[in-house]
């Protein structure tokens, strides 16, 4: 097991400037930012430490473990995740990571931005009378702007700027050349009069690079939270950590933090910060304050508004093959395309097509099934076990050998009735409660529709996914943002409006979820989250 630099012995005796719960894109974003300009922070991973000497293992998805250790050497969440939706009660181990560089180390890096259309999203979403939308965002896309230009250098993003929504100044590197078979699939899309660009995507494309989507990358290519922030915060700005460190509860009095409650070593210890940042995913940073309970706040932590686990929101995907009209050379870069001509369509707001950016291969098809059965009730998902899995993934990768795996990234609204709610009985003290909106299965619909009209005689186009196209990979909005204390969880600088040094910094923050990919949206808010935060402490 790879042993952490600068743990330090007795945390709990230590004055923090900043303690950081978690190390994802958010945390460790937040964490680097604040400890680059001198102050003395603290990280505290769940996970491993990932990095060091530590076996990331091949760089390519494999049949995933459901051993707690064996999840946590890969950077998984240990525990399945546990609710009700529209399609029934589940229990699966979701595309949740756990370790340092929390879910980036497993995303497939794929770093957009959202446009500016949803930073006043109630206007795009006139028939949505029932959501919770509101009717701006605590900020605006040009005070975001520089931010994501920092996080596009800080994170290595290489692509081609979106013809929709060009930005001379933003920092894009070149990315390598398309396989014949995707700069085929480009051209036709051109031909079919939509404006696709390369995909947005943040690593190094070292010789061999695979994308490592759904896994850790064991070249240092890829631009996870880890490699990019993390580590360097660590062993360049002398920042702390303790790993396989597990955030019980917060300690508060009616206007400040006063500790954090971990367990560390087998033993419960209390560490303390001048600002407590909380970036713990959208599932985890609510649980946490939920539990966070006391004579003082007996709602929960900062949860004077009952906003904190509310307005729960996903994504939905569907997964379709593109294949060309002739057999071409498939290998390339795996995240190659992007197109944001359906993000509204038909009047109304939609999302993007991209890249899925994973290769058709039977490991692949095999583990996107495995988790599909664990989501999913219905028989033929379920049918055939092992053995059948095997049999279906190996025709699969016959099949669609040629295709393009594209996917949608369709926005989804918020409803206060969709949230996070603790249970004790659950593996994580928590579960989810998600009901399909009508208005979403509707706009799914026309997304595919538009799909199949605008390519049609162009490109061949097949959907591979079912009905429950939840996507749990973009987990957003369950600590929002707004003005109205009475509304939302935290301010437009993500302090919370009730508790002076508590800020939270992942995509709980988001008031709506956009229609795009939230990893490089979290990281631009957490450098403006920790310039806020510097402007407070002094």
């Amino acid at each position: 097991m790879a042993q952490a630099p600068r743990v330090p012995t007795h945390p709990q005796d230590e004055a923090w400037d900043a303690v950081i719960i978690g190390t994802g894109m958010g945390g460790a974003t937040a964490g680097y930012a604040l400890a680059s300009k001198g102050y003395k922070v603290l990280f505290l991973e769940k996970g491993l430490y990932l990095f060091g000497d530590h076996d990331r293992g091949p760089g390519h998805m494999t049949e995933g473990s459901e051993v707690p250790a064996d999840r946590l050497k890969g950077g998984w969440w240990p525990e399945p995740m546990q609710g009700q939706t529209s399609f029934g009660p589940t229990r699966f181990y979701g595309p949740f990571g756990c370790g340092t560089g929390g879910s980036s180390g497993l995303y497939a890096s794929q770093l957009e931005r959202l446009l500016p259309i949803d930073f006043e999203p109630r206007r795009n979403h006139p028939q949505a009378t029932d959501s919770s939308l509101p009717e701006r965002w605590p900020i605006e896309y040009d005070a975001l702007l520089p931010y994501y230009r920092a996080a596009e250098r800080l994170y290595e993003v290489a692509g081609t700027p979106d013809p929709l929504n060009p930005d001379p100044e933003s920092p894009l590197r070149e990315p390598p050349p398309m396989s014949p078979r995707d700069a085929f699939v480009f051209e036709a899309l051109e031909a079919a009069g939509l404006h696709p660009y390369r995909a947005h995507v943040g690593a190094r494309f070292r010789p061999g690079c695979l994308g490592c989507g759904g896994a850790l990358c064991p070249r240092a290519c890829k631009s996870d939270s880890g490699r990019c922030c993390l580590v360097p915060a660590i062993e360049e700005h002398g920042a702390s950590i303790l790993p396989e460190c597990e955030v019980l509860r917060i300690e508060a009095g009616k206007e400040r933090v006063e500790h954090v409650v971990c367990r560390w070593k087998g033993e419960e210890i209390r560490v303390s910060g001048r600002v407590v940042v909380l970036a713990a995913g959208a599932m985890m940073s609510p649980t946490i304050l939920l539990r966070s309970r006391s004579s003082h706040w007996e709602n929960g932590l900062a949860n004077g508004s009952d906003q904190v686990g509310r307005n729960l929101m996903l994504h939905t995907s569907d997964q379709v093959a593109v294949r060309p009209t002739e057999k071409l050379d498939p290998y390339g870069p795996q995240k190659a395309i992007s197109v944001n001509d359906f993000y509204t369509s038909g009047g109304r707001k939609l999302g993007t097509l991209q890249s899925m950016g994973v290769p058709v291969s039977a490991g692949v098809i095999n583990e996107y099934l495995r988790m599909r059965a664990q989501k999913e009730s219905k028989w033929y998902l379920k049918v055939g076990g092992r053995v059948g899995r095997k049999v279906a993934s190996t025709v699969g990768a016959a099949l669609f050998e040629q295709a393009v795996i594209m996917t949608s990234v369709v926005e989804d609204l918020p409803y206060a009735h969709n949230r996070i709610v603790l249970d004790e009985s659950a593996a994580n003290g928590m579960r989810f409660e998600y009901t399909y909106p009508k208005e979403l299965e509707e706009r799914n619909g026309l997304f595919r529709d538009a799909l199949s009209t605008a390519v049609s005689g162009h490109l061949r186009v097949l959907r591979l996914s079912g009905e429950n196209n939840l996507n749990f990979g973009h987990v957003c909005g369950t600590c929002r943002a707004g003005e109205d204390p009475d509304a939302s969880v935290v301010n437009g600088d993500g302090r919370s409006h009730e508790v002076e040094n508590l800020f939270i910094a992942d995509s709980s923050f988001f008031p709506s979820s956009g229609g795009t990919n939230p990893s490089l949206t979290i990281a631009a808010n957490a450098l403006r989250i920790a310039d806020s935060i510097q402007r407070q402490l002094g």
